[in-house]
C-alpha cells in the first residue's frame, strides 16, 4: 500500500486537533510519523494508526473515517487540484462516474497501486443513484461516504442521504485476490430550495393552475418515451416498477424531463453505419460477452491480434499478440465501458494510452495509429510545439542527410543505434541544468539577485531591517485624463514605452524596481544589497527617468509626457512575500514619505526630503531649496528640488553612451557639465 491515507490522517489530526495530539498518537504507534505518499507499507500500519487516532480523539471509527473523507476534498483543493475537482462533472452523478478515469493518470507514478473503482447503475440520475464501490482494502467505505457528501455540499449545493444496500467480498483475478464490493443508495436534494417565483422545472413543482407553465408537448413526449421503453424492454425496465404510485409516476416523468432539460431526443429505428465502417471509425473498440470473451474488435486490435478474427469468442491476452508486438512495451488502452442491455454484452470503446512522443516511438507506432477524434493527437502536437518554442530537444534519433541519388534531395534518416544509458543521462542532466537556468532567469526578472538565488536553492529568503536606504516614487501627470480620453490599446502601449525606458535606467544605475501599478513606479536602492551610495544611485535614476520620459508622447495631445518624482532617505523593512507567486515587498515610513513627496511635488521636478538633501550635499549635485510645505500627516517640512548632476553628462545618466557609469559621484570627476531636468527632447 502507498502512504496517501497516512498523510491525510496526519494532516487532519495536526490541523484540527493540534501537533500535541499527533505526537501522542505516534508514541503509541512506535513510528517516526514522517509519512509520504510514495512510501509503501502494509495496511496493518494504517489500521493501527486509525485505531490509535480514534481512541485518542474519542471518535467512533466510522465517524472518524467520514471526517477524513471530507478533509480529503479540502486537502486536494489547497494543493492545486481545485480546477480538476470543480470541472470533473456537472452534477454529483457525473463526478462519481469520472473518478475512475482520473486514476489512470496516476499509474506512471504509482505503477503497483490497485486503485479503488466506482460506477453507478445505468438508471441512476443526478438526484438518485446506486453507487458500486470496489476496493482491495476492506473497511474504508466510510471515507467514500464522507468524500462524496462533502463534494455534493461544496460543489453542487446538494445534501446527500446515503445508505448501504450491501457489503460483500468478491474473488477476482488470482494476482489480485479478493475485493470488497459496497453498494450505496444515494438520494440527493438541494440545500437551498428554489424560490417560489421561478418557473418550475417539472410538474411536481407546479402550483394550482400552474400547468400552463409547462409545455404539454414535452409531457406527451415523455409519456411516449415511457411507452416505448415498456414495449422494447418490458415493464421491469421502467422507473415506475420500483415505485408503484401515482406520485412516483409523475416523479419518474419529471426526472426524465429534468435530465434532458425539457428535451426528449428522437432515436432512429435503425443504425445507418455498417459494420465495416464501424470497426474502422473505432479501431480500438471491443465487445465482450458475459464471460469476458471478445466477440467483436476494431481493426487496429485485429492487426495486433490476427487470431482474434478466426474465433467467435476469443480471449484478449498478451500471448495472442503478433511476434513484433510481444517485444514492445505493454500497450495500455483507456476508455469507457457500456452495458448493451438488449443482449447483455459489454462495449469497451478505447484508445491507446500515449503520454509523449517517446511512448509512441517505443511501441513503433505512428501518429496515424491514433484515431483522428482522439484528443491525444492534439496533446502530442501541442507538446511538440511547446518544446520547439522553448528550445528543448528530447531525442537525437532523427537527422536530416543528403540522399545519394542524382537529384540530391533531402531525406529523413532514422538512426538504428539507440542512445546508451550514459548519453541519456547526459541529455537529462543538460535539460535539468537548462531548466534551472530558466527558473533562475524567471526569478531574477521580478526578484532581487540575492533573493532569487536563495529561492532557486529551495529556501525561503528571510525578511530584514535596512536602516539606511533611499526610495523613489514616480507618477504621470494627468494620468486619469489620459486613460479616460484614449483607447485601451493606446494606454497600454504608452505605459509600455515609458516603463521600458525607466527599467533601462534602473538597470544602468543598479537600482531595484519594487512595484509598478498603473502610473505609480516605485524604486529603491540599498535593498536588499546594502550599498553606501544609495542616495546617489537613486538621484541619478531620477534624473535619467526625468530625461527619458520626454521621449514619450501623450496619446491625448501628442506632447511630451510630464512626470512627478519624490525621493526620501530612511529605513525600511524588506522581504519576499508569497509562495505561489513570490514578490519582493518594501515596507516602512520611508516608502510612505517618498510617495507623499511625489504627490506634493510639481510636474517635471524631482522633490526630495532633507534627509536625501544631506546625503547628496557636496557630491556634485545641483540642489534648489523649495521652502517649507505642509506634508499631510507630518506637519511642516523644508524640502528641496534635485536639478542636475554636475559630474556626469545626460548621455551617461540616461545610458546613451557606452561609458560605464559606476564612477558617477564616487570621487571621480568627468568635467563640470550641469544637467538640468528641464531639457527638452533633442537638446543637450
Amino acid at each position: 500500500m502507498f502512504g496517501h491515507l497516512n498523510v491525510f490522517i496526519k494532516k487532519f489530526v495536526t490541523e484540527r486537533h493540534g501537533p500535541q495530539s499527533w505526537s501522542s498518537i505516534i508514541k503509541g504507534l512506535n513510528h517516526s510519523g514522517n509519512f509520504s505518499e510514495k512510501d509503501q507499507h502494509d495496511d496493518e500500519l494504517t489500521q493501527r494508526l486509525i485505531n490509535l487516532s480514534v481512541s485518542h480523539l474519542n471518535f467512533k471509527r466510522e465517524a472518524f473515517l467520514v471526517l477524513i473523507g471530507e478533509y480529503i476534498l479540502h486537502y486536494f483543493t489547497r494543493f492545486g487540484y481545485d480546477e480538476l475537482i470543480r470541472l470533473l462533472g456537472g452534477n454529483i452523478l457525473e463526478f462519481v462516474q469520472n473518478l475512475d478515469s482520473i486514476q489512470n493518470y496516476l499509474r506512471d507514478d504509482y505503477q503497483d497501486v490497485i486503485a479503488p473503482s466506482f460506477h453507478c447503475d445505468e438508471d441512476s440520475v443526478s438526484d438518485r443513484m446506486i453507487l458500486h464501490y470496489f476496493s482491495h482494502r476492506p473497511g474504508y467505505h466510510p471515507l467514500v461516504r464522507g468524500f462524496i457528501t462533502e463534494v455534493a455540499k461544496v460543489l453542487y449545493k446538494m445534501e446527500l442521504s446515503i445508505t448501504i444496500i450491501s457489503i460483500s467480498t468478491e474473488s477476482v483475478a488470482e494476482e489480485y485476490g479478493h475485493r470488497e464490493h459496497v453498494i450505496f443508495n444515494i438520494v440527493a436534494k438541494r440545500i437551498a430550495e428554489t424560490p417560489d417565483d421561478l418557473t418550475p422545472t417539472f410538474v411536481a413543482q407546479t402550483k394550482k393552475h400552474g400547468e400552463r407553465q409547462i409545455h404539454k408537448e414535452d409531457v406527451d413526449a415523455v409519456k411516449e418515451k415511457l411507452d416505448q421503453i415498456r414495449r422494447e424492454f418490458g415493464e421491469e425496465a421502467l422507473p415506475l416498477a420500483k415505485f408503484r404510485s401515482a406520485k412516483a409516476k409523475w416523479r419518474a416523468i419529471a426526472r426524465i424531463t429534468l435530465l434532458s432539460r425539457g428535451f426528449v431526443p428522437n432515436y432512429p429505428e435503425q443504425n445507418f453505419i455498417n459494420p465495416r465502417m464501424f470497426i474502422e471509425v473505432f479501431p480500438y473498440h471491443l465487445i465482450l460477452n458475459e464471460e469476458m470473451k471478445v466477440i467483436q474488435s476494431g481493426i487496429k486490435i485485429q492487426q495486433m491480434m490476427p487470431l482474434i478474427r478466426s474465433s467467435r469468442t476469443a480471449e484478449f491476452k498478451r500471448d495472442k499478440l503478433v511476434k513484433d508486438w510481444k517485444k514492445r512495451p505493454l500497450l495500455s488502452l483507456k476508455g469507457q465501458m457500456y452495458l448493451l442491455r438488449d443482449r447483455g454484452y459489454y462495449f469497451f470503446i478505447c484508445t491507446p494510452t500515449v503520454r509523449c512522443w517517446y511512448d509512441l516511438e517505443e511501441r513503433e507506432m505512428r501518429l496515424a495509429d491514433i484515431p483522428m477524434w482522439d484528443a491525444t493527437r492534439d496533446f502530442l502536437l501541442t507538446d511538440l510545439a511547446y518544446r520547439i518554442g522553448t528550445g528543448q530537444n528530447y531525442t537525437n534519433s532523427f537527422s536530416f542527410t543528403e540522399n545519394a541519388d542524382a537529384q540530391g534531395s533531402l531525406g529523413l534518416r532514422l538512426d538504428d543505434k539507440k542512445t546508451d544509458s550514459n548519453e541519456k543521462w547526459n541529455i537529462l542532466m543538460k535539460e535539468l541544468n537548462n531548466e534551472k537556468q530558466r527558473n533562475q532567469a524567471l526569478y531574477s526578472s521580478f526578484l532581487p539577485r540575492h533573493s532569487a538565488a536563495i529561492l532557486s536553492q529551495g529556501q525561503m529568503p528571510k525578511g530584514d531591517y535596512y536602516p539606511d536606504v533611499t526610495a523613489l516614487f514616480c507618477d504621470i501627470v494627468h494620468f486619469l485624463q489620459i486613460v479616460g480620453s484614449s483607447k485601451p490599446g493606446e494606454v497600454v502601449n504608452f505605459i509600455n514605452c515609458l516603463y521600458s525606458r525607466f527599467d533601462r535606467v534602473t538597470k544602468i544605475h543598479d537600482t531595484y524596481r519594487v512595484e509598478s501599478i498603473g502610473d505609480a513606479y516605485f524604486v529603491v536602492s540599498g535593498v536588499p544589497d546594502k550599498v553606501h551610495n544609495h542616495a546617489e544611485r537613486i538621484a541619478n535614476t531620477a534624473l535619467g527617468m526625468m530625461f527619458t520620459s520626454q521621449e514619450v508622447a501623450s496619446p491625448v495631445n501628442g506632447e511630451n509626457v510630464q512626470i512627478r518624482i519624490g525621493v526620501h532617505t530612511g529605513s525600511v523593512v524588506g522581504g519576499v512575500f508569497g509562495t505561489k507567486i513570490p514578490r519582493y515587498i518594501v515596507l516602512g515610513e520611508t516608502a510612505v514619505v517618498a510617495s507623499k513627496m511625489e504627490s506634493h511635488g510639481e510636474p517635471g521636478k524631482i522633490h526630495i526630503t532633507p534627509s536625501t538633501y544631506r546625503a547628496l550635499k557636496g557630491k556634485g549635485y545641483s540642489l534648489e531649496e523649495r521652502g517649507k510645505i505642509e506634508l499631510r500627516g507630518y506637519g511642516t517640512l523644508g524640502t528641496y528640488y534635485l536639478v542636475g548632476n554636475e559630474n556626469a553628462s545626460i548621455e551617461d545618466i540616461a545610458g546613451r553612451t557606452k561609458q560605464e557609469v559606476s564612477y558617477i559621484n564616487e570621487g571621480k570627476e568627468k568635467g563640470k557639465i550641469c544637467v538640468k531636468t528641464s531639457i527638452k527632447r533633442g537638446e543637450r
